[in-house]
């Protein structure tokens, strides 16, 4: 009888590793690596990365009214989305969640900006931390930090053939960027908003209100700012306040005033490590559901780089060995994007010459993430 084993069992293309960084999203469109997404928010559809992913930043030139920058899209009410809203005093260019369905401002960039303006925007996500790029692609305009969503489809919406739209060609799947500026002020805020895309939940900060000659409208106590791990539960926000109003300084000043007469936290920002982490565990007890940790906030509060890392590992051995919170989720991501995602971030921890023992620890937490799989 002769030995047969049968026909050789095809390659699934799906099973095939690609590249999924500093290639543009016409080479993933030509390799069948991108599809097109019905959205419920806007006029038109979302270009979407078919796989799914942890940590990865899109980039693309723009305009970016009622449009924008998706990342970690799961469906159409989970996602977050940095687009511009020009209608809107001084507050131009913002970042949103849009969890279960309900819509939150996250930040939002001190600055005004003209109906047909176009520039170039990046929004990335590594670990917990959040950013949006318009211009200057080193440093973002927005940072948060936010727990609600740790993998996803990215893209945009929508994509046209123009220049004034996001162009299929010229829209890149990026490497996640890990710079952020140091926070100016620590404060907390009311919350405004009923939870819809054009009403969002929102911080209620002081306003005043007074006319430009090109933008009308322009608020002249407008901060950029970004919310760390706000939750719908919570009646108020902590924010992060990164850049004074463009036409007057002491918008900061003013700002901290508002919180402090309604009886808010008002914090200075931490000045090492070490004060960061102390005012983290004195702020948690009034925040006993962040899921964020003190690596979270210390990275958000001080913006080095190195806290990048140890924030990222935090998330990883939270996400897949700790509280499990999105374990089901994370499970949609190949493995081997996965893999060498977390081996990345080993080997940036390994090259760390600061806080030496933190480091160490973090170093473990990846390495058993890595040992024990996913």
């Amino acid at each position: 009888m002769p030995f047969t084993i049968g026909l050789t069992p095809p390659i699934k293309r799906s099973d095939l590793e690609y590249p999924t960084e500093d290639v543009t999203f016409a080479y993933l469109a030509a390799i069948n690596k991108v599809s097109s997404y019905e959205s419920n928010d806007v006029k038109w559809y979302f270009v979407l990365t078919n796989d799914e992913f942890t940590d990865k930043a899109v980039e693309g030139y723009g305009e970016m009214e009622y449009e924008g920058l998706i990342a970690r899209y799961v469906d159409k009410g989970n996602y977050y989305f940095g687009n511009y809203t020009p209608a809107v005093s001084t507050a131009d260019v913002k970042l949103y969640k849009r969890v279960g369905g309900s819509g939150t401002e996250l930040g939002s960039e001190a600055v005004d900006i003209g109906d047909d303006d176009v520039y170039l925007n990046k929004l990335s996500c590594s670990g917990s931390s959040i950013k949006l790029f318009r211009v200057d692609m080193a440093t973002p305009k927005i940072d948060v930090t936010d727990t609600d969503l740790a993998n996803g489809k990215y893209g945009c919406s929508p994509v046209y053939w123009t220049y004034t739209r996001f162009t299929i060609g010229v829209v890149y799947l990026r490497p996640p960027a890990s710079h952020v500026p140091k926070a100016l002020a620590i404060i907390e805020a009311e919350i405004v908003g009923s939870g819809t895309f054009e009403d969002p939940y929102r911080p209620d900060l002081a306003r005043q209100l007074d006319e430009h000659p090109q933008y009308g409208k322009i608020d002249k106590l407008a901060v950029t700012w970004g919310a760390f791990d706000y939750k719908k539960e919570h009646a108020v926000m902590l924010i992060m306040i990164t850049g004074d109003n463009p036409y007057q300084a002491g918008a900061i000043d003013k700002q901290k005033e508002h919180a402090s007469k309604k009886g808010l936290k008002v914090l200075s920002p931490p000045r090492d490590y070490f004060e960061a982490i102390e005012q983290y565990r004195k702020l948690k007890a009034d925040y006993p559901n962040w899921l964020a940790g003190k690596d979270n906030y210390a990275y958000q509060a001080l913006g080095h780089e190195a806290l990048e890392c140890f924030q990222v590992a935090d998330f990883y051995y939270g996400e897949l060995i700790e509280h499990k919170t999105h374990y089901s989720q994370l499970k949609r991501v190949p493995d081997w994007e996965m893999d060498r995602t977390l081996n990345r971030w080993r080997d940036r921890l390994q090259k760390v010459d600061v806080l030496h023992e933190e480091r160490d620890k973090h170093v473990k937490k990846l390495t058993e993430v890595l040992k024990k799989g996913w």
